[in-house]
């Protein structure tokens, strides 16, 4: 149940995330395609989507650490009931990696990093309250002052609160080790995660002349996803050099060209999403084929049904994470999308807002969704290990031609 609280939570961060980056992507693609009279409406859209992704990483992110937290400790608790010596440590250790020896680090780093975001805020208050500290004789100067005074206040105890969760949080930890790690078996305490085969560019390549069309279309795809990607911000970066930097401007061929390659890029990244979208879709669905058969009639089980099988574990989690993942990118976009219909902020000026048509049934479906795709995050972190224990597992590689060029396996 820890590993799926946190695999949910990791999920719902990434989406967060993706959704910041999406927008933005999205922005500076509609800024060569979209009317200069809908910059506007385009602009205060987005402004809102950044916001509810900027503040749910803020908040996704401390929970994350807490659920991090958690997640170790209970690892740590589950080796300690383990024979120093039994397959099953060998074996965990292989999946799992290490036990940490500061199971709280992750909450103390959350901790710690809302205490600087609040810090800054700190900082801007008093700035915005030592505006008006000379003008206190005036009613309005004296209610700002008030209100980014009190702000202040409340900023800087939230402040002093995370600091004191830091230093307790190292208590925890020592008083931990003391207790819980050294009663671990040897050699589980490190840091150290799941072992994985370190891969030369040979063994890729000879890897490679095994791969399906399936594998070969989930490549082609990641590829026009970057491909498609940096076209954009080529476009972006011919257009303006630098954040601060003029607007460049070139003949009508050549804003023809930019524009066009800006919107080509644009298609290639959405092209190759989709790409990589139907290939994992179809990994499943023979992943799923392949467990039916090898559980009703090993003998029809093919090789490909058993390097599908082996690597069941990572495809299914995988797959569910990316269903959660857009979910959470498409949950971001519409509250945003709401934020910046029903909140109007001074940078919007008088742009008008387009209403985002949504009703109380999309909703609760919506919110259905969202649970169903819980529910099956955590059924598949509880079968992964019996999918494992049944049908064997492989061990994921990484590419490492540098640091590791003769070392077969790394994390032994």
């Amino acid at each position: 149940m820890a590993d799926a609280a946190k695999a949910i939570t990791g999920d719902a961060l990434a989406g967060c995330g993706i959704a910041l980056g999406f927008i933005t992507f999205a922005m500076l693609v509609a800024s060569a395609v979209v009317p200069e009279a809908l910059h506007p409406v385009m602009d205060r859209a987005g402004r809102g989507i950044v916001g509810a992704a900027a503040v749910g990483i803020l908040v996704v992110g401390l929970l994350y650490g807490c659920v991090a937290a958690v997640a170790r400790l209970a690892l740590g608790a589950f080796y300690a009931g383990l024979g120093s010596k039994s397959r099953q440590l060998r074996d965990t250790l292989i999946v799992r990696g290490h036990a940490s020896p500061a199971p709280y680090a992750p909450a103390s780093a959350s901790a710690l990093v809302l205490g600087s975001f609040m810090l800054f805020a700190v900082l801007v208050c008093v700035i915005l309250a030592a505006e008006h500290r000379g003008r206190l004789g005036d009613e309005m100067h004296r209610a700002e002052f008030t209100v980014w005074a009190v702000w202040a206040g409340v900023f800087a105890v939230v402040t002093a609160c995370c600091a004191a969760a830091g230093w307790m949080f190292s208590v925890l930890n020592r008083r931990w080790q003391a207790g819980v790690g050294s009663s671990l078996p040897k050699g589980v305490l490190g840091d150290r995660g799941p072992s994985v085969w370190v891969t030369t560019r040979a063994q890729r390549r000879a890897q490679r002349r095994s791969w399906r069309p399936l594998d070969w279309s989930a490549w082609v795809g990641r590829l026009l996803v970057g491909g498609g990607g940096g076209v954009v911000f080529l476009g972006v970066y011919l257009r303006q050099p630098g954040l601060y930097a003029d607007r460049i401007t070139y003949s009508d061929n050549t804003e023809r060209v930019v524009d066009g390659a800006t919107v080509v890029g644009g298609a290639l990244f959405v092209l190759g999403m989709l790409v990589v979208t139907g290939a994992g879709v179809l990994a499943f669905r023979q992943t799923i084929r392949a467990l039916r058969r090898a559980s009703t009639d090993p003998m029809r089980v093919s090789d490909d049904d058993r390097r599908r099988i082996r690597a069941a574990t990572r495809t299914l989690s995988s797959t569910a994470s990316a269903a959660l993942v857009w979910w959470t990118v498409c949950t971001v976009s519409v509250i945003g999308w709401w934020f910046a219909n029903h909140v109007h902020m001074p940078a919007d000026g008088t742009a008008a807002a387009i209403p985002l048509p949504v009703s109380a049934s999309f909703l609760i479906g919506w919110g259905v969704i969202g649970l169903l795709l819980v529910a099956a995050r955590v059924a598949l972190e509880a079968v992964g290990p019996v999918v494992r224990n049944r049908f064997g597992y492989d061990v994921a590689s990484v590419p490492d031609d540098r640091e590791y060029p003769d070392l077969a396996q790394f994390g032994q």
